[in-house]
C-alpha cells in the first residue's frame, strides 16, 4: 500500500498542476497584457506561445533558455555548431532575451539557419503542437530552467533530451530533497546532463540522474566587444586616470537604496582623504529600473549623468564630453542602456556584483573576471554557487555581510591604487589564471554531442509519429 501511495502521488501531483494552468489561463494572458504596459512587446506576441504562426522552421537543435543572461552564456556553442553547419532553434520566455537573440543572430535569422520563438505556455498539446511544427532533432535546456509539461512532452514526443550548464543551487536542494520522487522525476527523464560543477553533478545524482558529466560555464569563453574595451579605455585615460572608479552592476531592487548609500558615505569620506578620489558607475539589474535614476538619488548629493546623455549610440562621447577638457562636473553614470556592461566594468577599478544585497543569489560574476577586474559580492551568492565558491577558495573574490563592511573593502581598494600596491597587481595575475583554467566548456559540450551522436544525425520521422498516435489517444 505504501509503495501504491508512493507512485501515485507524482501523478496525482501532475493532474494538479496541469488543472491549474487550465485554471488560470484568462490570468495568465492579462499578466501578460499588464507587463506589456511597461514593456511593450509581451502582448504583442503572445500568440507564440500558443504556437500560432505559420513557420515551420524544422530539423534544427533546440535550445530552451530562460532569459537574457542564459542565451548569451550560450553564444560559445551556438556559433560553434553554427560554423558546423547546424540549424538553430531558440526560445526564451521573456522579451528581453527574445529581442537580444534576434539583434544577435540577425544576419542567421535572413539566412534561415537560426529562428527565435517564445517557449509555449505549459500545456501539453501546445508543446505537441510545437514539436510536430518544427521537428527538432534534440532539445538543449540550459542553467535550471525545469518546466514539468515541456519536459514530459518533449519525452513522450521521442525528442532527445539534454540538461546543459545545468545547476542544481545548495537552496533549492535543501528543499526538493524532501520530497525526492517530485524532482527526481524530472530529472530522470533527461537523456544526459551536463553540469557545471562536481557539487552540482553530485545533487543531479540524488535525484536519480543518468549520464552526467562536468561540463563547467561557457561564460568563461565569451567573447568581450572590442569596441566597448577601446571607448572604455579612452573615457579612462581621459577623465578617471585620477580617480578610483567603483562599478556597481546589475543592482536589483532592494539593494539600490543600501547602494547609493554606500556611494554617499564614500564620497564624504573622501572630501577629507588627499589623493583619493573616487568615481562611480551604477547599473540597474532590470530594464525597467533605467527611467528611475531621478528618483533614487533625489536628495542626495551625489551628482549623476544618464549614459544616454554622455554618449552617442557607438559609445563615442556626446558633444558636452567632446569638448576639450579633461574634468568632469559630475560623481557617478547612471548606465540605462542594454548589452554594454562590458564598457561599464571595463571603466571602473573594482565591480561590486549585483543581486547579492537582496536573497537573489547574485548575477554573474565570471565578466568581471574576464576583465581582470577585483570583485566583490554581498551576502545572498547561492545563484552563482559555482564558481564562487572555487573564486572564494582562490582569493580572487571577496564576500561582504552588511553595508559598513562594503565600505570599508571598497575603501580599502581604494587605498592600495593610491599607493600603486603590488597585490593588486597579483590579484590581476591570479584573476587571469583562475579564467583560463575554468574555460573549455563549449568544447566539453560539443564533443559530448558528437560522441553521443547528436549532431548532425538522420532526420527521425519517428518524432512526427510518435506525437500523432498520442493526440489520439
Amino acid at each position: 500500500m505504501r509503495i501504491f501511495i508512493k507512485n501515485f502521488i507524482p501523478y496525482l501531483i501532475a493532474f494538479i498542476y496541469r488543472a491549474i494552468w487550465y485554471l488560470l489561463f484568462p490570468f495568465i494572458y492579462f499578466y501578460f497584457l499588464f507587463r506589456s504596459i511597461k514593456e511593450p512587446g509581451y502582448e504583442k506576441n503572445f500568440l507564440e506561445r500558443l504556437v500560432l504562426y505559420k513557420s515551420q522552421f524544422q530539423n534544427a537543435i533546440w535550445f530552451h533558455a530562460v532569459s537574457l543572461g542564459e542565451l548569451r552564456a550560450a553564444r560559445p556553442i551556438f556559433y560553434k555548431l553554427l560554423k558546423n553547419n547546424e540549424r538553430l532553434l531558440l526560445t526564451t520566455l521573456t522579451l528581453a532575451g527574445r529581442i537580444a537573440a534576434q539583434k544577435e543572430f540577425k544576419d542567421q535569422i535572413n539566412k534561415g539557419e537560426v529562428a527565435v520563438f517564445y517557449n509555449p505556455l505549459e500545456f501539453d498539446f501546445l508543446f505537441y503542437k510545437f514539436i510536430r511544427k518544427h521537428n527538432p532533432k534534440f532539445c538543449v535546456i540550459l542553467e535550471c530552467d525545469l518546466w514539468p509539461v515541456m519536459i514530459s512532452s518533449i519525452k513522450r514526443a521521442g525528442v532527445p533530451l539534454v540538461f546543459a550548464q545545468a545547476q542544481y543551487p545548495e537552496r533549492g536542494f535543501k528543499r526538493d530533497k524532501s520530497y525526492p520522487f517530485l524532482k527526481g522525476n524530472l530529472i530522470k527523464e533527461f537523456d544526459f546532463i551536463l553540469a557545471k560543477s562536481q557539487k552540482h553533478l553530485k545533487r543531479f545524482e540524488f535525484f536519480g540522474g543518468k549520464k552526467i558529466s562536468i561540463m563547467g560555464d561557457m561564460r568563461f569563453e565569451l567573447d568581450i566587444p572590442k569596441n566597448h574595451l577601446k571607448m572604455a579605455d579612452s573615457f579612462k585615460r581621459r577623465f578617471l586616470k585620477n580617480h578610483f572608479t567603483i562599478c556597481f552592476a546589475s543592482i536589483g531592487k532592494k539593494e539600490d537604496k543600501i547602494i547609493v548609500e554606500v556611494m554617499r558615505r564614500i564620497l564624504q569620506n573622501s572630501l577629507r582623504a588627499e589623493n583619493l578620489r573616487f568615481f562611480f558607475v551604477f547599473v540597474p539589474r532590470h530594464p525597467n529600473d533605467f527611467k528611475n535614476c531621478d528618483r533614487l538619488f533625489k536628495g542626495t548629493s551625489i551628482r549623476i549623468k544618464k549614459r544616454s546623455e554622455l554618449f552617442e549610440d557607438n559609445l563615442n562621447p556626446a558633444k558636452r564630453l567632446a569638448l576639450d577638457h579633461t574634468i568632469l562636473d559630475f560623481d557617478a553614470i547612471w548606465g540605462d542602456s542594454l548589452g554594454e556592461l562590458n564598457f561599464y566594468m571595463s571603466l571602473s577599478d573594482i565591480v561590486f556584483m549585483g543581486d547579492s544585497f537582496n536573497e537573489e543569489g547574485s548575477h554573474n560574476i565570471i565578466e568581471p573576471f574576464a576583465l581582470e577586474k577585483p570583485v566583490l559580492v554581498g551576502p545572498s551568492i547561492w545563484g552563482i554557487e559555482y564558481p564562487a565558491m572555487e573564486a572564494l577558495e582562490a582569493k580572487i573574490l571577496k564576500q561582504v555581510f552588511s553595508k559598513e563592511e562594503l565600505i570599508k573593502e571598497l575603501w580599502n581598494f581604494g587605498e592600495k591604487f593610491k599607493k600603486n600596491d603590488r597585490d593588486l597587481e597579483n590579484l590581476s595575475t591570479k584573476l587571469s589564471s583562475f579564467y583560463k583554467l575554468h574555460s573549455g566548456a563549449a568544447k566539453r559540450f560539443y564533443d559530448m554531442l558528437k560522441n553521443k551522436n547528436l549532431i548532425n544525425p538522420d532526420i527521425r520521422p519517428e518524432v512526427k509519429n510518435k506525437i500523432k498516435k498520442k493526440q489520439k489517444m
